[in-house]
């Protein structure tokens, strides 16, 4: 039986290591912390429930849904207002009808309609190197359609600038749409011809205990192999196999490190831990507002992301009590906006009081309504967000040629190829596939 530990207790650790096991392997997991989950916590004040990273994720997931079904973690389906989203841009609040009433909608242009709905005809081949997002969108259905869409997703998953990620690095099943039928649409398509008759829609599912409770019931899954307060102070190559040093040692057939680039770079090997060190991230800053429902009338929806051309510093707005049960006390709202990011890290230089006063207004004026909360609280995250920038394939590609000189060291979380719960699941999917061949 193959020996892996796993250098992390975040959700991306939490991840590889049930798959791990679910494949028959013998995994240990060292957390240096005493809690685990990492980014993912659950903040709870005066009645009030905050998720500073993700809050909620689609399920079913072919990656994600079997690994939370092993560990027992328990999600809820989103209240029926999870399903209305919108969109703020050129000033006005738009809700984003569902298909193909989207065709009637006023966020782009008849023209670009026009221009949109002959994607399927556009012969413009990708280049030949790295394209990012705004590029891949405008090629594929022309500027105007093309310059939303990329901002919507940058914000939305990156708190990033659509002119510097990589479609290829953010988004990779989007591009091979493009690469198996030479249209996004005909590979849609194709795509939901394929889909198993009866499988179910997937649709908004939020924790039960929050994300920190997921990591928890993850961690508690794995019992003894899950170690807090284990903090690893180095990782070498130990006679075909590994050793993990820190408050003791541990020896292993292959090690995944698990914790975010930045902190690896401590403890991996030099041959990788300089090429590590080039990924970037963007610092974010979370905003929360809470108060009595007729103070903060909010509109009924999952929330609002910020298009092009807005007169808004925030990148997003969500409408967290109003699709997720038990985030605010009875008869209270609570709303959370994202500040910073790639998108504008000016923002990040004002004060927590400033932060707070901007959202209030932005959030009045987005929603048409006066806003008087009674409550607010405000969370930095550095080094925040992983930026998949243009150049990031061909990272992973050099990473990972420095990595098959190391047999037995890998690398795994949201600073590589997944960002959210289905991205890290896909990664520790992968990650077992990899080890299960070795």
């Amino acid at each position: 039986m193959k020996n892996v530990i796993v250098v992390g207790g975040g959700l991306g650790g939490l991840f590889t290591a049930v798959e791990l096991r679910r494949r028959g392997m013998n995994v240990t997991v060292l957390e240096a912390a005493s809690e685990p989950g990492g980014v993912a916590r659950t903040v709870i004040e005066d009645g009030f429930v905050l998720e500073p990273a993700a809050s909620s994720v689609l399920l079913p997931n072919a990656d994600l849904s079997p690994i939370l079904e092993t560990a027992g973690v328990e999600m809820v389906p989103a209240a029926e207002a999870a399903k209305t989203r919108y969109v703020y841009t050129r000033g006005k609040l738009i809700e984003i009808p569902e298909s193909p009433a989207i065709l009637l909608s006023p966020l782009v242009s008849w023209k670009a309609k026009l221009r949109a709905v002959r994607e399927p005809w556009i012969k413009t081949p990708p280049p030949d190197g790295d394209e990012s997002m705004h590029a891949f969108f405008a090629r594929r259905f022309g500027p105007e359609l093309g310059a939303l869409a990329s901002t919507l997703m940058a914000h939305g998953v990156f708190a990033g600038d659509p002119s510097r990620l990589s479609m290829r690095g953010a988004f990779p099943k989007m591009v091979a749409l493009e690469d198996e039928a030479g249209s996004m649409i005909k590979g849609g398509i194709a795509r939901m011809r394929q889909r198993p008759k009866g499988r179910p829609r997937a649709s908004v599912h939020v924790a039960a205990e929050g994300m920190a409770g997921v990591a928890r019931t993850l961690a508690a899954h794995l019992g003894e192999m899950y170690r807090s307060e284990w903090p690893v102070t180095s990782i070498e190559p130990d006679d075909g196999g590994w050793i993990v040093r820190g408050p003791g040692e541990e020896r292993a057939d292959d090690v995944v490190v698990a914790i975010p680039p930045h902190a690896a770079t401590r403890i991996l090997p030099s041959d990788v831990s300089g090429i590590v060190a080039e990924g970037t991230t963007a610092p974010v800053v979370v905003v929360w507002i809470g108060g009595r429902t007729a103070d903060l009338p909010i509109p009924s929806g999952f929330g609002v992301l910020v298009g092009p051309d807005a007169d808004v510093h925030a990148l997003g707005i969500l409408f967290e009590s109003r699709y997720a049960p038990g985030r605010a006390p009875s008869l209270h709202t609570l709303a959370k906006g994202i500040y910073g990011g790639a998108a504008d890290p000016a923002v990040m230089e004002r004060s927590d009081e400033e932060l707070v006063a901007l959202f209030v207004e932005e959030t009045g004026r987005v929603c048409g309504v006066e806003m008087k909360p009674s409550w607010s609280r405000v969370i930095r995250q550095e080094p925040g967000i992983p930026q998949y920038d243009v150049g990031h394939v061909a990272w992973l590609d050099k990473l990972d040629t420095a990595l098959s000189g190391l047999p037995g060291l890998h690398v795994a979380g949201w600073g590589y190829r997944g960002i959210g719960l289905s991205g890290l699941a896909a990664d520790a999917v992968r990650l077992g596939a990899v080890l299960s061949r070795e």
